[in-house]
């Protein structure tokens, strides 16, 4: 139980800071439910277990996910300047 308290609270907290530091956005906790309290852990944890040993599920897992964050911040980036323009 305790594991799983701090694992928990090991990746929300690089959660928030993820987003507020490099994507400088709060994370969108309300738009999905299911993917804030599971599936975003899983992914901080996926990320520290890349940077810090070179994990990967299978190969080319991490630069798959990278292009696809960062396609959704380049589109997100897209709409905030449509927005303001």
């Amino acid at each position: 139980m305790e594991v799983v308290l701090a694992s928990q609270l090991l990746c929300w907290t690089g959660q928030f800071i993820g987003h507020g530091v490099f994507e400088k956005r709060a994370p969108a906790l309300l738009d999905n439910l299911v993917q804030a309290f599971l599936m975003a852990p899983f992914f901080v944890l996926l990320e520290a277990l890349e940077t810090f040993f070179g994990y990967e599920p299978y190969p080319g897992f991490h630069a798959r996910v990278k292009a696809k964050v960062e396609a959704e911040i380049n589109e997100w980036q897209e709409k905030k300047q449509k927005k303001n323009s």
